[in-house]
């Protein structure tokens, strides 16, 4: 007999499709979903958090905790044997109540055995594993959670990374041009065609580009030393050179919200502890019954080492023992509504958790969608701020524009390239969290 509710997976709302659209690439997504980039540099820092973060270690060693406590429930299935032997020498006072009746000295040898087993007849023992088994899941499950955040942090802060040197070797390119546009205000200046206003514009933008590249170094510091821990490395000893990223992220699918449920570790860790919390009120509620064991003792005693082995000095002791739970109605009482109490927060958690995940999924598709849309829209402004720049300086060689006229759409053609190498960066980022959001390819 099993006291208690059986486990069963909670309904909640479904939806038939996402809201925020998908795209027709195939839905299936492999476990190492970072190498869809195709970024050699990403798959070797994924290899080395495997093997050295962490955060991920301690989730091991968790894991590894709750098996070794679901052993200890599952022992209780099985009979509990203890022995024990001893050996002793003794005095007997001589003043005592049994003076004279015996030796003073004499040696005292004993070998016993007991043994106890428990009659689960109310399931108390059984929903005690049932529960263990839960947890152990749970904790297992939670190592590739643990994972998959780790690796899309990783990820995110990589590209990042890779973006901000994206926007570094644009304002080279940008500090190129203001050189040569420096170069060519000084000559007309010299020649008398122009004013000296027109190299201090083009040193002032010469300056303020070299300042904006320098800016860039501290946030790539900062994301360079986070990758450092996310590895499992000494900061100190770590380093990343400097490389831009190309071309749009890879195309990924959200699949259906039926397939979601299935793929995300956090909500197979909320489902697993709520398994854990049901069998708890079994556990519970089983000690408002009789504890049934049968208790059994024997062994040999003797204070002569001639007949130790004899049967004369053999002692036993056999018989059921019941534990009644009598006078302690209210600490039951206690125990079971606090283990309901605990049910229904896994409950809430479990829930909150399949709302999260679809949010998670909306957010990461709208997020790419406008990133994706932004990247073509910048792309133009790239071209028209470009065809701006080119007649401008063409007319300022030619003496028939200002030199503010080229600083402006300088400045313009800059801001775009800056904004278009962003735009593939959420883009980019939009996408990690797409695949994280979908579970990483987890399958349970």
């Amino acid at each position: 007999m099993l006291v208690g509710p059986d486990h069963s997976v909670p309904s909640t709302e479904g939806a038939e499709s996402y809201k925020s659209g998908s795209s027709s690439f195939p839905s299936r997504m492999d476990k190492r979903w970072w190498r869809a980039f195709g970024d050699s540099g990403l798959n070797s820092l994924m290899s080395d958090l495997e093997k050295g973060n962490l955060d991920l270690r301690a989730a091991e060693a968790r894991r590894n905790q709750a098996y070794s406590a679901l052993g200890i429930d599952r022992s209780q299935l099985a009979p509990q044997v203890l022995s024990e032997a001893s050996a002793s020498r003794n005095r007997q006072s001589q003043n005592g109540l049994a003076a004279g009746f015996g030796p003073t000295y004499y040696n005292n040898y004993s070998v016993a055995m007991s043994l106890g087993y428990e009659l689960d007849l109310w399931g108390r023992v059984r929903r005690l594993v049932e529960a263990g088994n839960a947890s152990a899941d749970a904790a297992e499950i939670s190592v590739d959670q643990v994972k998959l955040s780790l690796q899309a942090q990783l990820a995110r802060s990589y590209f990042a990374m890779r973006f901000i040197d994206s926007e570094a070797e644009v304002l080279g390119r940008a500090l190129e041009t203001r050189k040569e546009t420096l170069e060519l205000a000084k000559e007309r200046f010299e020649g008398g065609k122009t004013s000296e206003l027109d190299v201090a514009r083009a040193e002032a933008e010469l300056a303020t580009t070299r300042a904006q590249l320098v800016a860039l170094e501290a946030p790539r510091a900062s994301l360079e030393n986070a990758i450092a821990v996310l590895a499992g490395k000494n900061a100190s000893n770590f380093s990343i050179a400097p490389k831009s990223v190309e071309g749009n992220p890879p195309g990924i699918s959200a699949g259906s919200p039926a397939q979601l449920l299935g793929r995300r570790p956090d909500v197979w860790v909320a489902e697993r502890n709520l398994a854990a919390t049901s069998a708890r009120i079994g556990i519970a509620k089983a000690a408002f019954y009789p504890k049934v064991s049968l208790i059994g003792t024997g062994g040999l005693s003797s204070i002569n080492t001639s007949n130790f082995l004899k049967f004369s000095s053999s002692e036993f002791s056999v018989g059921p023992q019941v534990d009644l739970p009598l006078f302690q109605g209210l600490r039951r009482k206690a125990d079971y509504e606090l283990a309901k109490s605990q049910h229904e927060e896994a409950l809430a958690n479990y829930q909150q958790a399949v709302l999260v995940a679809f949010a998670d999924v909306e957010n990461a598709l709208s997020a790419r969608r406008s990133a994706n849309k932004e990247i073509d829209a910048q792309r133009d402004s790239v071209i028209a701020s470009q065809k701006s720049f080119d007649l401008s300086n063409a007319r300022y060689k030619e003496g028939i524009s200002s030199s503010l006229e080229v600083v402006d759409s300088q400045r313009e053609l800059l801001n775009a390239r800056r904004a278009e190498v962003q735009s593939r960066g959420r883009a980019f980022e939009a996408t990690v969290l797409l695949m994280q959001a979908l579970g990483g390819g987890f399958s349970k």
